[in-house]
């Protein structure tokens, strides 16, 4: 079987004849464009579950994938900050108004970029158990002082292209603790190696770009990937507007989408 067979048949066992791209729900009288980033080793079908969620309430729905998905290791580890950036600004240039811009994991420090780059775009940001990460710091600073995080554990990192990988059987514990089996079969089957590029990359963000575009975090209280207690050392540090808690593991777009599209809705 090759690997585009099976990562479809995948797709479709999360949510059966869901593409994860880009979609436009019913119209009602406040239509809110999300723009979903996903995080390290993930990509757009990660947000299968939400997606029809957040259309049904009648909102148009973006999930982004970021690049490197699959590349050559030698390609995606040549990928940069901007590229990654460019991808989301792609969608926020063709938007017909500001979005709510949502990041989950590594994916926070990507809308924190693109927050600086568009901010007027950007009507708010939400960080999704994500990196939120100051000014002149990195993902990889933060993540290395996370003492609760399965990630050293949990990952392989080819040193000469630094490129990482999920090992199996580790994916649950980290990251899907309380989905169904066979979410975890589907999402085994579709995790890509990540490079490096977002978690050395030197936040630089301003206060009068970054810093006016309205933040909420979702805190997940089961996280074995970014620890509760790092989630609000991060907060604490780059103060949000509003804060929710799931108690959920790391992925609650497949956990708690229900609950997770009932917060983002509250942000329309």
């Amino acid at each position: 079987m090759s690997r585009r067979t099976m990562l479809a048949g995948a797709a479709s066992l999360t949510l059966p004849g869901l593409t994860a791209c880009a979609g436009v729900g019913p119209a009602k009288s406040k239509t809110t464009h999300y723009v979903l980033v996903h995080g390290a080793w993930h990509g757009a079908w990660c947000w299968n579950k939400l997606i029809p969620l957040l259309r049904a309430k009648g909102h148009m729905v973006t999930a982004v994938d970021l690049p490197g998905r699959w590349a050559r290791p030698e390609i995606a580890a040549a990928t940069t900050p901007a590229d990654f950036v460019e991808s989301v600004g792609q969608v926020l240039r063709a938007s017909l108004g500001p979005v709510v811009l949502v990041g989950h994991s590594l994916g926070g420090a990507t809308i924190s970029l693109a927050a600086e780059a568009y901010p007027d775009r950007i009507a708010r940001l939400v960080y999704v158990s994500a990196f939120l990460v100051p000014h002149g710091q990195t993902v990889g600073s933060i993540a290395m002082s996370d003492r609760g995080t399965l990630i050293p554990v949990s990952t392989r990192r080819d040193p000469s292209t630094r490129v990482s990988t999920v090992i199996p059987e580790r994916a649950k514990d980290v990251f899907y603790a309380d989905c169904s089996e066979d979410e975890v079969r589907a999402a085994l089957q579709l995790l890509c190696p990540e490079p490096a590029t977002m978690g050395t990359a030197r936040m630089s963000l301003s206060s009068d770009r970054f810093g006016r575009v309205d933040r909420t975090y979702v805190e997940c209280l089961q996280d074995r990937a970014i620890s509760i207690e790092t989630q609000r050392a991060m907060q604490a540090g780059t103060p949000c507007q509003r804060h929710f808690t799931l108690d959920s593991s790391h992925s609650p777009f497949l956990s708690k989408a229900t609950e997770l599209a009932a917060i983002l809705d509250s942000l329309a």
